[in-house]
């Protein structure tokens, strides 16, 4: 190419690649985002540089089959230039910008004749393409625009190697750089032969072996360190990848948001493919089979729904699409394909803003979740912590990190917020947790308070703390074995239910009114044995009732059953809302080791023969762990990997705690929060 084919125009690529995502600029951190505080030092304010030459030797984030050193340094980088979220998304969207820029210099040496249409009408096909919004808006999405940034610098580079014009180690190096940064660049060599077709030139194996070989020691080497050679999920037929990868492949050429004008540009991208294959543009071709290879690295790690774009899979085959429009906009017919290509650009755009908008009004909405966190837990502190539950989740927030959005540097200071979501949820980390509310007893008796997020209204509504008394039950005329209660009285009112009967009696049998079903549902309570005049039971772990208080219902009572038939008239059921509590010993301010924290949770008042449940609250979560008669705390595998979690991620953090016992034949028994500092 000549001197003036290497032109200013080159800049225009990169500025429409900024001004066109240049709101995503004001976006604060989402989902995955706040794990990238594992690299910052939060007491001290500076990079653990350590943690970021750690990722060239292990797993990326100790994630078994992922190896992305490349992307840690860079985001190392970041927090060593601040800690506001600006400057993550401004690398995001230069990325782009190099992408758009060196896909548009690829495209002027496949099109020397008019090598500024063809490198302007590629780098608008990246920039765009509404695949681009992801890595550009989303900060844990750099994976994929670092990848593809790489990649793009070394087509680019390949293609000048092979014009005479630089040397062999531009794309080696991209090569390299590219693998540091995704899984997905194993397939660069591929595209190599993809690029020496367009060229019209017969690939040659000596051209092409440095590369395989390249990638060949980059597997191998993933195969050493990692135990495996690639990402693949197993139990995927060829047959099921293939289908993968024509969907995506699919939403490449069609991309959703696009309504009924989405099947116009495939038919628009269809019309333009076959002028330019009649124009002598037959080499574009090569740009399908090239773009389906590319797809197949995401085929079995995204569910692909028709509604939604797989952007971060996507985009990885979007310099494909960008080359095969470029090549044939100077076909002998650049008006027909040029006016194909401005109408399939157009629609790519009007995609583009449906998606930039839908990223907007997530983070608009992740901001006010944050916002009512920090102002309905304002008086969290140690020993009184806040629970939430009801946040919204993936793709925006996961609920292991509701927790982070309280937490330094996202927050002014650290406020002790879990998340409650297994309560909700069957979580492996968490699966004693579900259908459990004695947390939120806890939380609304002793600690800050909790609440659950409505999205009606985008705000968190607070479960009302009830007063310390006892309430009697009445019994309803119509069923004399159904008690209810008086009033309408909050879940937090009862805590425990006490049924006394005048008379012993050896067979008790209880049931709850307004039982939910399926997975919610709670057996009855049953008992038989030594006759007994009163029993207690414990409604914490009865989810219906805090779930019918979420929509304005309450606890709807019980129905008893004594000795096979309905109570007498004297029978009585009084709703406890306050428990008997004890204190737990410990200095909240105290800093202690992660491997020290079953011993420091003891309840040294606790009767040796009496059976409890420790809670363990952590910014991740809530994690129950049982302790039989007569047993010791012994924090499970699970429950000591989420500590784990927690501590590398954060850093220090605070941990809380409490315990529950009770019997059928006495009140349970609730100790107050302990508190420390594990790390």
């Amino acid at each position: 190419m000549s001197s003036r084919a290497r032109l200013p125009w080159l800049w225009l690529p990169a500025l429409l690649a900024l001004g066109w995502h240049w709101p995503v600029l004001a976006h604060g951190f989402r989902s995955d985002d706040f794990l990238t505080v594992y690299y910052l030092d939060r007491d001290a304010g500076t990079v653990q540089w350590g943690r970021v030459f750690e990722e060239w030797v292990r797993p990326w984030f100790c994630v078994r089959d992922l190896y992305r050193p490349l992307v840690s340094l860079t985001l190392g980088l970041n927090w060593a230039c601040g800690t506001a979220p600006f400057g993550f998304h401004l690398l995001n969207v230069l990325l782009l910008a190099g992408t758009a820029t060196a896909v548009a210099a690829a495209a002027a040496r496949l099109c020397p004749s008019r090598p500024a249409l063809a490198g302007l009408a590629g780098a608008g096909i990246v920039v765009l393409h509404p695949a681009a919004v992801e890595p550009a808006a989303w900060i844990a999405a750099r994976t994929t625009g670092l990848q593809v940034f790489w990649s793009a610098v070394a087509y680019w580079g390949f293609l000048r190697w092979r014009d005479g014009a630089g040397g062999r180690w531009l794309p080696l190096v991209a090569t390299a750089l590219a693998c540091a940064s995704k899984e997905g660049a194993v397939l660069l060599p591929v595209s190599f032969v993809a690029l020496d077709l367009l060229r019209g030139a017969r690939p040659a194996w000596r051209t092409h072996l440095p590369f395989a070989g390249l990638v060949g020691a980059y597997l191998l080497f993933r195969r050493g360190l990692l135990g495996v050679v690639t990402t693949a999920e197993e139990g995927h037929t060829m047959g099921e990848r293939v289908g993968g990868a024509l969907a995506l492949l699919r939403q490449l050429a069609m991309p959703p948001a696009g309504g009924t004008a989405g099947s116009v540009w495939l038919l628009v991208a269809l019309a333009a493919c076959a002028a330019g294959a009649l124009g002598g543009a037959r080499r574009a071709l090569w740009c399908l089979p090239w773009a389906g290879c590319l797809l197949l690295p995401g085929t079995t790690h995204v569910q692909i729904a028709a509604h939604d774009l797989a952007g971060r899979f996507v985009f990885d085959a979007v310099p494909a699409l960008a080359l095969f429009v470029a090549v044939l906009v100077v076909a002998r017919r650049p008006w027909l394909v040029g006016l194909g290509a401005l109408a399939f650009g157009t629609g790519l755009a009007t995609a583009s803003r449906v998606h930039l908008g839908d990223f907007a009004a997530q983070d608009r909405l992740i901001a006010r979740v944050q916002q009512e966190l920090l102002t309905k837990a304002a008086d969290a502190g140690p020993g009184r912590p806040f629970g939430v539950v009801g946040l919204p989740k993936l793709p925006l927030l996961q609920p292991a990190l509701w927790g982070f959005l309280t937490q330094r540097p996202f927050a002014p200071s650290d406020l002790p917020v879990v998340g409650l979501d297994a309560m909700l949820t069957r979580d492996p980390n968490s699966p004693r947790a579900f259908a459990d509310t004695t947390a939120v007893h806890a939380l609304v008796g002793n600690g800050a308070g909790f609440g659950r997020w409505d999205p009606a209204s985008e705000s968190i509504v607070l479960l009302p703390k009830a007063p310390p008394e006892v309430v009697e039950f009445v019994r309803d005329p119509r069923a004399p074995g159904r008690f209810v209660p008086p009033r309408l009285l909050p879940p937090t009112a009862v805590a425990a239910l006490e049924v006394t009967s005048p008379v012993p009696v050896s067979r008790w049998r209880a049931t709850v009114l307004g039982n939910l079903l399926g997975d919610f549902a709670c057996p009855p309570f049953a008992r038989e044995g030594v006759p007994v005049q009163s029993w207690w039971l414990d409604t914490t772990r009865l989810l219906p009732w805090a779930v019918a208080a979420a929509v304005g219902g309450g606890p709807s009572g019980i129905e008893v059953t004594l000795d096979g038939r309905a109570p007498e008239a004297r029978v009585a059921v009084r709703a406890h809302a306050a428990l008997p509590g004890a204190a737990l010993p410990g200095d909240a301010g105290q800093s202690i080791d992660r491997s020290r924290l079953a011993e420091r949770m003891r309840w040294p008042g606790r009767a040796p023969g009496s059976a409890a449940t420790a809670y363990l609250l952590l910014p991740t979560g809530l994690f129950a762990v049982p302790v039989p008669e007569g047993g010791t705390l012994v924090l499970d595998e699970t429950t000591l990997g989420q500590i784990r979690f927690a501590c590398d991620v954060l850093g220090p953090c605070r941990a809380h705690w409490f315990w529950q016992s009770g019997s059928a034949e006495g009140p349970p028994r609730r100790t107050l929060f302990g508190t420390c500092i594990v790390r």
